[in-house]
């Protein structure tokens, strides 16, 4: 651009070193990335910033341009020449990128069976699809300018791939066909608290190993009105809370974790149509909020107010809570379901908490020593994980029942909903036993089922929960129905899905004996969402947001 080869190598170099500090200071003071859309905070930045820094700003803005000016007058302008081995190294560079990045991508060759050689030398490459750690972590590994780099590939790939948009008129129509009956009145005396925990790995080891007491687990049993059918095994916690929280499903957007991949813009989902009935919405983890880029996934389902661990502790006395296996204790999440319960209690509320103390892996003795008799002849490495992970469980259930005394205390009528994310991944441990004896390629649903346990401090009927399972993709519908709640268009298009097919998984997909609806149309139907919301131009949540503001005037 300013056609000057030194002058150029030069400031670009400090206006890359300018990003760099303006990220470390943002990833310092508020634990997030710098993005691009922060280039329109400064207004805000700048009154926040006091005058003198002001000054020094503006002084080096100056300094930056007068270089600059001096550079280009001093250097004189480069020919056509220079520029073309320049055109064609960025160029071969620039497409062997695009090549490598396309082939890693989630239906690239790299995810075939007979994938070429290279994809394993691709492990070393920026993963900005699906990895769990978050961006906030990923910039700190791999450096700024290497992340966003990665990031542009991943989007040029995605305009690259062949992609039918959906039209607006389409999603318009899909929305209107399953209109819903009753009309959303605000009523928010009469709305009970809603308190869903999603507990880390949580299921029940008996499952495994018979000798193992059924009594450990004696509240989640009382309480257990079916089992959720996870979208994941042994991981991928995030989406299993994406397909709760939006009624997405992952199976048309195979290995990819979503929160980290796609979603980087607000859509329409279970905190933003609580919010818009008067309910007040709160995330929970005790966990780092940037893992799977969560304290910027958040605001944009939604929710009002996220708590992470950065809010429930001080970073001086964090050490004490972590424990031997690396992760908090629990103890800090119930407490904070507790004491925002206790806050404005003329609003009623949503709690989306997400427990982490009993991640794997769990060659360990955080519980303490345990004694449990199992059936199998284990190695002590495999006891060890076995009892590790069965004390989790049971510190989970003893947890859940002390919340469930609580909330008898709470006068707002409050419903406890509590699922586990996925199996544990407890490795050998399953060989030993023969769990996938029979079912080497995981398509079995006991694979993906845990315990969906409800409880309330009121008389609730819980018969339409009552079934084998319930996918998580469906799970939003029957719990706004089970709090006798409105269901919006969207919700209740979700809600006539899954009286069609009990499950759309990546494993398999069943359906219904009975449908009131062309199945096969409302399947499409259903894709065409997930694909309009994440990526396409996301008409639903616009449609939505509109049909919200009609029915509040």
């Amino acid at each position: 651009m300013v056609g000057r080869k030194y002058t150029a190598l030069l400031l670009s170099q400090l206006f890359v070193i300018f990003l760099n500090f303006i990220n470390k200071k943002k990833q310092q003071y508020l634990f997030s990335n710098l993005s691009p859309e922060d280039i329109f905070l400064v207004p805000e930045a700048m009154k926040a910033t006091p005058w003198h820094l002001q000054i020094i700003f503006f002084t080096l803005i100056i300094v930056f341009l007068v270089t600059l000016l001096i550079a280009i007058r001093k250097e004189s302008k480069a020919t056509f020449h220079t520029y073309v081995p320049n055109i064609i190294i960025f160029g071969l560079l620039g497409s062997g990128l695009i090549y490598l990045n396309f082939i890693k991508n989630p239906t690239g060759a790299c995810f075939s069976e007979n994938k070429p050689m290279i994809c394993a030398s691709l492990q070393e490459f920026p993963n900005t699809r699906s990895d769990w750690i978050g961006d906030y972590r990923k910039i700190q590994d791999y450096g700024f300018v290497t992340f966003y780099v990665s990031k542009v590939l991943d989007n040029v790939t995605s305009v690259l791939l062949p992609n039918r948009k959906v039209s607006e008129q389409d999603i318009l129509q899909i929305l209107q066909q399953h209109h819903f009956v009753h009309p959303l009145e605000k009523n928010d005396k009469e709305y009970p608290n809603i308190v869903v925990i999603m507990e880390e790995s949580f299921w029940d080891s008996h499952k495994l190993d018979n000798d193992v007491s059924k009594d450990l687990l004696a509240f989640v049993h009382q309480n257990q009105v079916s089992n959720l059918l996870s979208p994941s095994f042994g991981g991928g916690t995030a989406n299993v809370e994406f397909e709760v929280l939006t009624s997405l499903n992952t199976t048309f957007f195979p290995n990819e974790l979503l929160y980290v991949s796609k979603l980087k813009k607000p859509i329409y989902a279970l905190p933003y149509y609580l919010n818009s009935i008067g309910y007040q919405t709160i995330a929970m983890h005790n966990n780092y909020g940037y893992y799977y880029n969560r304290n910027k996934v958040y605001p944009d389902l939604g929710f009002k107010k996220f708590i992470s661990l950065e809010n429930m502790i001080a970073q001086k006395d964090r050490k004490k809570v972590f424990n031997a296996g690396g992760w908090a204790t629990d103890d800090l999440i119930f407490d904070s379901i507790k004491s925002t319960l206790v806050e404005s209690e003329q609003q009623p509320k949503f709690i989306y908490a997400i427990t982490v103390e009993n991640h794997p892996m769990y060659n360990d003795d955080r519980f303490g020593k345990q004694n449990y008799k199992f059936s199998k002849q284990l190695s002590e490495t495999e006891k060890q994980k076995l009892s590790t992970y069965t004390a989790g469980t049971e510190r989970a259930n003893q947890k859940l029942q002390e919340l469930a005394e609580y909330l008898k205390t709470v006068d707002r009528p409050t419903i406890l909903v509590a699922f586990g994310d996925h199996l544990p991944n407890l490795q050998e441990v399953y060989d030993n036993y023969g769990f996938f004896k029979d079912d080497p390629e995981r398509t079995n649903l006991k694979n993906y089922q845990t315990p969906f346990v409800v409880w309330s401090n009121y008389k609730l009927d819980k018969k339409p929960l009552k079934q084998p399972y319930i996918a998580a993709s469906f799970v939003a519908p029957k719990l706004l129905k089970l709090a006798r709640l409105p269901l919006s268009d969207y919700y209740q298009f979700v809600n006539d899905v899954s009286s069609c097919y009990s499950a759309v998984h990546h494993k398999f997909i069943n359906e219904n004996q009975t449908c009131n609806f062309d199945k096969k149309v409302l399947l499409k139907d259903y894709e065409n969402l997930n694909k309009d919301v994440l990526d396409g131009h996301n008409h639903t949540y616009k449609i939505m947001q509109n049909t919200q503001e009609e029915m509040e005037k």
